[in-house]
């Protein structure tokens, strides 16, 4: 997976970044990267991050005391921070899709009044 970087606060200083094309391509180019990252998210929003926890009550635990697994899953840090981010990133595509929405009906309704 070839990322290509891009300065968004470089975008403005060079004119020829600023052609329609070119701002496309590299929308598309992240939408395409972030198409790669969205199953891995999706899934792992629900699960406790599989890395080792210290646990304090290691006592507790060898007098047969029962673990709570669905309380580790809703309780994980790692989980929360990973779902919170997952709802923002919602968020931001919807917003997204309407800001390109409005830049495409701009587009098309200009040159409507161009060809007329």
């Amino acid at each position: 997976m070839t990322h290509h970087k891009i300065d968004i606060d470089r975008l403005g200083a060079d004119p020829d970044e600023l052609r329609l094309t070119q701002l496309v391509a590299w929308a598309r180019a992240e939408a395409d990267a972030l198409d790669m990252v969205i199953p891995a998210a999706v899934e792992a929003q629900w699960t406790a991050a599989p890395v080792a926890r210290p646990r304090d009550d290691t006592t507790e635990r060898a007098k047969n005391q029962r673990a709570d697994p669905t309380s580790d899953v809703a309780l994980d840090t790692a989980r929360q921070a990973l779902r919170q981010q997952v709802v923002e990133s919602e968020t931001s595509l919807r917003k997204t899709i309407i800001a390109l929405r409005g830049v495409r009906l701009g587009l098309e309704r200009s040159l409507t009044s161009w060809t007329e």
